[in-house]
């Protein structure tokens, strides 16, 4: 389900990855705004992520906390080839987040799920 979180103003989607009892969330919107929501929504106050960053905007960004669902950013709804190539690299980082989530092996074994994995998460996010 998408909604526009009024407390934060960002668009959010909450992604359940199907056979899988695993959530991403995607946000678009200010940068600033999402890192407040990334806080709230780990429940960390403490951490500065825009030092994380250098203090630049980056293009996209996927948050992850151990024990929290990982939030994948982008400014906004990607009309372009590299911000569809955007999406699609921090897609693939939350995707990592499951397969450590589900202790699955990265290998030609699991090749098959990993690219139905990020098929769904860059068709519900774009």
């Amino acid at each position: 389900m998408q909604t526009k979180n009024k407390k934060f103003r960002i668009w959010e989607k909450r992604v359940h990855m199907g056979a899988f009892d695993f959530t991403v969330i995607g946000i678009r919107g200010d940068y600033k705004k999402s890192l407040e929501f990334v806080k709230w929504k780990f429940e960390d106050s403490e951490t500065d992520f825009e030092s994380l960053d250098n203090v630049y905007i980056p293009r996209g960004k996927c948050f992850f906390r151990r024990g929290y669902v990982p939030i994948v950013w982008i400014p906004h709804k990607p009309k372009t080839s590299r911000e569809h190539a955007t999406l699609a690299h921090e897609c693939l980082h939350a995707v990592f987040h499951l397969f450590e989530w589900a202790n699955l092996p990265l290998t030609r074994d699991t090749e098959e799920v990993m690219t139905h994995s990020m098929s769904h998460l860059i068709t519900e996010l774009s």
